[in-house]
């Protein structure tokens, strides 16, 4: 990146993306720092892979700009970026110490160099002890790692992550998490896309919310977390005399007749109201988390969202005319476009590594038999 030219990373203007008639990204605009840990929430195909395979220059947009270190030429700054994607496929045939070789040596790097590198990335991302087993024996949280060390392997000015906990049980995704708060307390600038809040609340600086192809709400996550989360309360019964007592705590201690609400907790807080539900003689029957203030954003701007469509999708259905059809008249059948592709438009890195890849793969033979030719090309 240019010095003195700007201290965003990613920089993104009004942003547009389709595929034919589906317009996946809509005017989306937002900026990253350098340092900066920023998670991107969004649910389940609102675009958040698009968004990074435009970042990485595997797709081009439709509209809008896009500059990330500096330059506006995805090419030119590629060998700078990172990237670990949601679905990653291995050679599982090879030891982890000689995948990330083998990446390495189709990265460029090679000798001594590269042999130490690959030793501080797995000691990094804490595969050291397990370096030497085939990956055929890794659990998916030890895939995921392998994929992190191998996104390190070029020590990236930017790492890109696509759900990093994705398919993991609670083991990995605790493993994944330390990871990456390391990897954050590093200074390494990351962007992460995740429909999982915990991933932004424990490992992100800001948080933004894509819906509707645009960028809905942005948020600082340390504002967010001293917000507080809430608490729900539930007791048998509270006198009108104890339910003045307990909302004269402060206005975030909300009583009905069954419950307190407690909506900006603090231990302290708690346990004022619980002291007096006790000293009361009220039978407390449950306690439970009220939505996280993170949450609550996100559901805001994703219902905000769906009103908005819902709204578009009447007005536009209001202006339709339908004319009507004989009673035994068949539909007709309209059939589908055919496929083209524009020209600098897809995936040419990818076919590019998969052309270089296919000269450069080592394999292992048995016999006439080439094994591993049903793995996956690996993910550079």
């Amino acid at each position: 990146m240019e010095r003195g030219v700007s201290t965003d990373v990613i920089e993104i203007t009004d942003l547009s993306k389709s595929y034919g008639s589906v317009q996946v990204l809509r005017g989306l605009s937002l900026r990253v720092a350098a340092g900066e840990v920023y998670g991107l929430l969004g649910p389940n195909g609102a675009g958040k892979s698009t968004l990074l395979h435009l970042i990485l220059g595997f797709l081009k947009p439709s509209s809008g700009s896009l500059r990330v270190l500096g330059s506006s030429n995805p090419d030119s700054v590629r060998p700078q970026i990172g990237y670990v994607p949601e679905r990653q496929r291995y050679h599982t045939r090879y030891t982890a110490r000689e995948y990330l070789r083998f990446i390495g040596e189709f990265s460029g790097m090679s000798g001594l160099d590269l042999a130490d590198k690959v030793d501080i990335e797995l000691h990094i991302v804490g595969l050291m002890n397990d370096a030497d087993r085939k990956m055929s024996t890794f659990s998916k949280g030890m895939l995921q790692r392998v994929g992190v060390a191998q996104a390190l392997l070029c020590d990236p000015a930017l790492l890109l992550i696509d759900e990093p906990t994705s398919g993991l049980d609670p083991g990995g995704q605790r493993e994944i998490t330390d990871l990456l708060t390391n990897l954050r307390d590093r200074g390494h600038t990351v962007f992460l896309c995740t429909h999982y809040q915990r991933d932004i609340e424990s490992l992100c600086d800001r948080v933004g919310v894509l819906a509707g192809g645009k960028l809905a709400t942005e948020a600082v996550v340390r504002d967010l977390r001293a917000l507080g989360d809430g608490v729900l309360i539930q007791v048998d019964a509270i006198s009108t005399e104890l339910r003045g007592s307990l909302e004269a705590i402060g206005r975030g201690v909300i009583c009905d007749l069954r419950t307190v609400r407690i909506r900006q907790n603090t231990p302290q807080i708690q346990a004022m109201v619980l002291h007096r539900l006790l000293d009361a003689g009220a039978a407390i029957i449950a306690l439970e988390s009220l939505e996280s203030p993170l949450e609550q954003l996100y559901a805001r701007a994703v219902r905000a969202d769906t009103s908005a469509h819902r709204h578009e999708y009447q007005t536009n259905s209001s202006d339709r005319t339908i004319s009507p059809s004989p009673m035994n008249s068949p539909a007709p059948v309209i059939p589908p476009p055919p496929v083209t592709r524009r020209p600098n438009e897809g995936d040419t890195l990818l076919d590019e590594l998969l052309r270089r890849g296919s000269a450069q793969e080592p394999t292992q033979r048995t016999g006439s038999r080439e094994t591993g030719a049903d793995d996956a090309e690996p993910n550079v």
